[in-house]
C-alpha cells in the first residue's frame, strides 16, 4: 500500500471513530466491540460530554481485556465534543500535510507516517500545540528549498526539499509532543499560564503545567533555531567560524560552524515558535475582541511576553548548544576531491571537525533539544515571577 493511501486509511478510520459521536439521536449507531465475547458498548452524548456505557463483564473476558477496556472507556468518558472536533480535524489535517510532504519530497515514506502521528497527537492536545509543530515543519520545508543549487555544491547528500525520514522527524518532535501529551493528561486542557492565576489547581500542579508548556516551546524553538541556522547560515557570504575556536574559519556546512546570518536566523526561528504559541493561547485573541472571554487581556499579554522570551532563548541558546555538541562529539569530514562536506569518511576525505565521533546528527539534535526543554522547565518559576 502506498504511503498516501495508508495515511488516508489511518486518518479516515480515526476520523470515523470520533465523528460518530455527532448525531441527532441520543443512542449512537456506531458501537465498539469487545472482541472476546462480541458484545457491544453503546456510545452516548449528553451535556457536551462523551459517555461510554460498558457492558457487564462476562466470565469469558480475560482480566487484561477488561482492564484495557476500562482504561480506554475512562479516558474517553472525559472528552468533550470540542475535544472530539479538534482531534478529528487534526487527524484529517495531519493526513493532508504529511501526504503533501511526501508528494513534494520533503518527507520520506517513513517520515510521512511519523509526521502524521506526531501532528495528530499535537493537535489532539491543543490547537496551539499543533500550530507550533506545523509552523516548524512548514518553515523548515520552505527554507530547505532556498538555495538548493548552492547547497548541493557545499554539502554531500543535499536533496530538493530535504526528504526527512522517520528518525529525523522523531528527533525534532518526539520529546516536545510527549510534553504536550503529559500536560494534557496530568493538568488538563490547555490554557493560559497557570502559576499565580489558577484557582482550581494546586500551586505545584499549576507550576508543572507551565513547566511543560515552557518545555514544549523551548523544544520547538531549539529545533527551529537549529534548522533555520543550518538552512540560511550555509548561504552566508562570509565563512563560518568554529564555535569552540572562533578565530578559525571552516567550510560552510561544518558541524559547529557559526555565522552572523546563522545566529540571527536561529533567534528569529525560536522567537516565531514562542510568539505563535502565545498568540494561539485558548481564549487569548477573544480577550481583545468583544466576545465571550475565557482569558483576560492581561493574561494574554503575559502569555505572549513569556513564551516569546522562552522561544528567543530556546532558539538562540539551543542553536549554540547544538553547534557546541557538533564541534565536539560529532565528526565532520571534508572531501578534498569533490570540494564539499561529506556525510561520512571515505578514501578522499579528511576529518576537519569533532574531537570524538560519538553522536550522529540526529542524536545531537535529540540531546540539544532535550537539554533546552529541561532548562526551560527549570527556569519557568523565575521567569513567571518576573513577569507577574
Amino acid at each position: 500500500m502506498r504511503p498516501r493511501s495508508l495515511l488516508h486509511h489511518l486518518a479516515l478510520s480515526l476520523a470515523i471513530a470520533t465523528t460518530a459521536a455527532f448525531t441527532s439521536v441520543p443512542y449512537i449507531s456506531t458501537r465498539c466491540r469487545l472482541r472476546s465475547n462480541h458484545q457491544w458498548c453503546p456510545i452516548v452524548i449528553s451535556d457536551d460530554v462523551l459517555h461510554i456505557n460498558t457492558v457487564s463483564p462476562s466470565p469469558s473476558l480475560s482480566t487484561t481485556s477488561l482492564g484495557a477496556a476500562s482504561t480506554i472507556a475512562s479516558a474517553l468518558s472525559t472528552l468533550s465534543t470540542t475535544d472530539i472536533i479538534r482531534t478529528t480535524v487534526g487527524i484529517l489535517l495531519a493526513q493532508k500535510i504529511s501526504s503533501s510532504g511526501y508528494k513534494k519530497r520533503s518527507l520520506h515514506q517513513s517520515g510521512a507516517i511519523s509526521a502524521f502521528i506526531v501532528a495528530s497527537l499535537s493537535l489532539a492536545c491543543s490547537i496551539r500545540s499543533g500550530v507550533t509543530l506545523l509552523a516548524f515543519y512548514w518553515t523548515s520545508s520552505k527554507l530547505t528549498r532556498i538555495g538548493t543549487t548552492m547547497k548541493e555544491k557545499l554539502e554531500e547528500g543535499v536533496t530538493e526539499g530535504g526528504e526527512r525520514d522517520a528518525m529525523q522527524v522523531f528527533a525534532c518532535s518526539a520529546i516536545g509532543v510527549f510534553c504536550a501529551c503529559l500536560r494534557r493528561i496530568l493538568v488538563g486542557r490547555d490554557g493560559a499560564l497557570l502559576t499565580g492565576t489558577s484557582t482550581t489547581l494546586s500551586p505545584a500542579l499549576a507550576l508543572l503545567g507551565d513547566q511543560l508548556t515552557f518545555a514544549y516551546v523551548a523544544f520547538f524553538a531549539c529545533c527551529a533555531g537549529d534548522t533555520w541556522a543550518s538552512e540560511l547560515g550555509v548561504l552566508s557570504k562570509s565563512l563560518p567560524r568554529l564555535i569552540i575556536a572562533p578565530w578559525r574559519k571552516v567550510p560552510p556546512g561544518t558541524n559547529g560552524g557559526v555565522s552572523g546570518v546563522g545566529l540571527a536566523a536561529s533567534a528569529a526561528g525560536g522567537t516565531l515558535m514562542g510568539l505563535l504559541h502565545g498568540l494561539f493561547t485558548p481564549g487569548g485573541i477573544a480577550s481583545v475582541l468583544p466576545l465571550g472571554k475565557t482569558t483576560t487581556r492581561g493574561a494574554f499579554g503575559r502569555e505572549i511576553i513569556a513564551l516569546t522570551f522562552v522561544g528567543f532563548l530556546g532558539g538562540l541558546g539551543g542553536s549554540l548548544l547544538d553547534s557546541f555538541l557538533g564541534s565536539t562529539v560529532q565528526a565532520t569530514y571534508y572531501d578534498n576531491y569533490k570540494k564539499k562536506i561529506a556525510k561520512r569518511a571515505g578514501p578522499n576525505t579528511e576529518k576537519i571537525g569533532g574531537w570524538w565521533t560519538l553522536l550522529s546528527n540526529e542524536m545531537v539534535n535529540v540531546v540539544s533539544t532535550a537539554i533546552s526543554a529541561l532548562l526551560a522547565a527549570l527556569v519557568a518559576r523565575p521567569i513567571l515571577n518576573w513577569i507577574v
